[in-house]
């Protein structure tokens, strides 16, 4: 019966839909890049200016990635950049103002979801949730980054004696406390900050336990058909 449930769910979907938990990372990314794309245009600090055009660039990288991949998966190729608009996909993963195109993205994704329908996506999710952990990592780690970087130097920036003083400085600063590293050289002197930093530290513990928990899944669960097997072997020679 379950066999037969996932069947007819993987019948139901569009056959352009990816699996639902990757194609909401990337409307998810497609939203703070046209986030970043609006700070960069709009009167703001020039240090948070510089915050979002510098995180951009891995979302960029992303998408690149993702337009060649279901390019290269698209038999004839003709399919994708032509009848599924692909072409817009790669218009929306160059830099500069053709990022505005990545609307479309975002678009492709909601009405892809909304043909597979809400309860599919959320049961497709649920059901591969431990293969989701990474892409939610990878979101989170960008999200938490990139705001903990505009949160902590909109407070540092013209404090006395602060040390995080400019965009490059806070990103870095976001890094190495979100990788629970943290060398030194770069921290929060006002309260403000120091706010941020607890906020960015506590995100930081735990997305690392969410990544042990993916990695944990990814290298023990092949071992487990095998595990199946054993048991079923020493059952059966308990019977003999």
């Amino acid at each position: 019966m379950t066999t037969q449930a996932a069947s007819d769910e993987e019948r139901q979907r569009p056959a352009e839909l990816q699996a639902p938990g990757y194609e909401i990372f990337i409307g998810l990314l497609a939203i703070i890049s046209l986030i970043n794309l609006a700070i960069s245009v709009l009167p703001f600090n020039a240090n948070i200016k510089t915050i979002a055009q510098l995180l951009d660039i891995p979302i960029t990288f992303i998408f690149l990635v993702d337009f060649s991949s279901r390019l290269l998966r698209s038999h004839p190729r003709r399919t994708y950049f032509i009848d599924q608009r692909g072409w817009l996909d790669l218009l929306g993963s160059l830099p500069s103002f053709f990022k505005l195109f990545r609307i479309f993205r975002l678009v492709r994704v909601t009405r892809l979801m909304s043909e597979y329908g809400l309860s599919n996506v959320v049961r497709s999710f649920l059901k591969h949730r431990a293969d989701n952990a990474l892409l939610v990592v990878i979101f989170m780690v960008l999200v938490v980054i990139e705001f903990g970087s505009m949160l902590v130097v909109s407070f540092e920036a013209s404090a006395p004696d602060a040390n995080i003083t400019t965009g490059g400085d806070a990103i870095w600063w976001a890094f190495v406390s979100i990788t629970t590293v943290g060398y030194g050289d770069k921290f929060p002197v006002t309260l403000g900050g120091r706010v941020s930093a607890f906020l960015v530290l506590a995100a930081g513990v735990g997305l690392f336990g969410v990544l042990s928990g993916f990695l944990a899944n990814f290298f023990l669960s092949p071992s487990e058909p095998k595990a199946d097997e054993t048991a079923a072997v020493d059952q059966t020679a308990a019977v003999d």
